[in-house]
């Protein structure tokens, strides 16, 4: 049976329930297995660990997929296989991307049939996955290739732990991605002016809502801080929360146990505001943008109700899973989560499109939205023996005639245009929402020490939604954390005074004036 209190994923669970099936002869080669559907009422779980399940087995040769029909284990005589052709790949848990590593490993061996290749997939929860990649590494275990978030490339090429991609010596134009990629993910992706990683998927943070009830309501979905407010406290009404049978308005990631996801959500309210995190010399966190932002944030936990004190123990899934279960109207995220949503909900095609909207995440009033960019890249490790090989394969993860329908499918959007272009449009993929972030979407901190800035960045989210400690020494610890952590000088720089008037070199167009949001026992927004 499948236990839910386990600390083990549960599609690694039903993993291993349908390879001892397998082994222990109860279903044997050729054998048709119990559907997608079959095996989520069999185990009481839903179809996205399935088919992570399913597509994991495909990928190491147990299973026979076959579209329209079913699974079947494999009845394929076993080939004589060099003891070299296995090609050991590390990706991130519910990142989809089996599916496309199986795609690339069957158009690889059609075309290369002296020259096969099984690609094994081993999966990690991206908040454990950093910590288990370079424990591979120091151990000598390095895999091949990985598919990791972008924002690590650089702490492991300055460690020495990848290849460099001119290092392989492939055509410049394999590069080609290069020249259409958003400046902010090929930044990501490189270091020291090299490029270290092919860029393969671009994401945003955006706030997901309830385009369904919005509509029912009379509601537009909230353009600022002020009517994510206003539109929060029209859900926080008895008769209306009764009615869609809502426990909060808002969902979020708020703090450590959210991981990454809190620092990606959460960055673009600081920047909107005017605030950063640090530069290419100095940790400036510690600015009027950056405190206008947290004391907002504060106050939709502290003040409004809006978000409930228990998201401090929410995990990086939570708030999409709450959003697509009908128990909040909004939930902040990433465009990374619309497969995720439309599984969770059972709602797809023309339905998804009618129940669910999204929109850049709120700014400042009177700012520009300002969208975290991130996305996933594939990576060659130095311990890999054949570099040359894997950047081969990743070419054919660039060809859009190979891996389109899967991106298709799984609601992603790549980092290349031309391969966007070329697939076909609907209503699922969120590319009409992605493109228009790019142009004002930023990266996280580029920096090779960020894993250790993002804990500090968690901590300081959680520390304000959480505690009672000022805001001005949570941000001002934080900031000389990152300074020390980056051997950087912290760049202090002073709030307005009460009239909200700017000091001296402070007030730049576009900012908001810290007076407008400054903490009050009376005020409204």
């Amino acid at each position: 049976m499948i236990d839910r209190a386990s600390p083990i994923p549960i599609y690694h669970q039903l993993k291993t329930l349908i390879r001892e099936q397998i082994t222990s002869g109860l279903w044997r080669p050729g054998d048709r297995i119990p559907s997608e559907g079959d095996l989520c009422q069999q185990y009481g779980i839903s179809r996205a660990p399935v088919r992570q399940a399913l597509a994991d087995l495909a990928t190491e040769g147990l299973l026979v997929r076959r579209p329209g029909v079913g699974s079947f284990v494999d009845h394929s005589p076993a080939k004589p296989v060099a003891p070299d052709s296995d090609i050991r790949c590390v990706i991130m848990e519910h990142s989809r991307w089996s599916s496309i590593l199986t795609e690339i490993s069957a158009v690889w061996n059609s075309t290369h049939p002296s020259r096969p290749v099984r690609i094994r997939a081993e999966t990690f929860p991206h908040s454990i996955f950093h910590d288990r990649l370079t424990a591979a590494i120091g151990s000598g275990t390095a895999p091949d290739l990985a598919v990791l978030d972008s924002v690590w490339v650089a702490g492991l090429a300055r460690a020495g732990f990848l290849y460099a991609l001119e290092d392989l010596q492939m055509p410049a134009n394999s590069f080609s991605f290069a020249r259409d990629a958003h400046q902010a993910v090929l930044q990501a992706n490189s270091y020291d002016g090299r490029l270290y990683a092919v860029p393969a998927t671009v994401d945003a943070a955006l706030l997901w809502y309830r385009r369904d009830w919005f509509t029912a309501e009379g509601l537009a979905p909230p353009q600022n801080w002020n009517e994510l407010v206003s539109t929060s406290r029209h859900f926080l009404q008895r008769r209306v929360r009764e009615r869609y049978g809502l426990t909060h308005p808002l969902a979020m990631p708020t703090g450590t146990a959210g991981g990454e996801a809190t620092v990606y959500t959460l960055l673009p309210f600081i920047w909107s505001a005017g605030g950063d995190v640090c530069g290419p010399t100095t940790a400036n966190l510690d600015s009027p943008g950056t405190r206008l932002a947290l004391h907002f944030l504060r106050e939709l936990v502290a003040v409004h109700g809006i978000v409930p004190a228990q998201a401090v123990s929410y995990r990086a899934d939570t708030a999409p899973q709450l959003f697509a279960h009908g128990r909040v109207a909004m939930a902040l995220g990433g465009s990374y989560e619309a497969a995720n949503l439309r599984e969770w909900s059972r709602w797809h095609g023309d339905e998804f499109a009618e129940r669910v909207g999204c929109v850049p995440v709120p700014p400042a009033p009177g700012t520009a939205p300002v969208a975290t960019l991130g996305g996933v890249s594939y990576v060659v490790l130095r311990q890999c023996a054949r570099p040359t090989l894997m950047l081969e394969l990743l070419q054919i993860s660039m060809d859009p005639m190979v891996i389109g329908g899967v991106y298709r499918s799984a609601l992603l959007a790549s980092a290349g245009a031309p391969l966007d272009t070329s697939l076909p449009s609907g209503s699922e993929l969120p590319l009409d929402v992605i493109r228009p972030m790019l142009a004002a979407g930023r990266g996280r901190p580029c920096v090779p020490e960020y894993v250790k800035v993002s804990r500090q960045l968690q901590a300081m989210f959680e520390a304000v939604f959480f505690t009672s400690m000022p805001v001005e020494d949570i941000v001002r610890r934080t900031a000389e954390f990152i300074g020390v952590i980056c051997e950087y000088p912290c760049q202090a720089t002073q709030a307005p005074d009460d009239r909200g008037a700017p000091q001296q070199g402070e007030g730049r167009t576009g900012r908001v004036q810290a007076s407008r949001f400054a903490p009050s026992a009376n005020r409204q927004l």
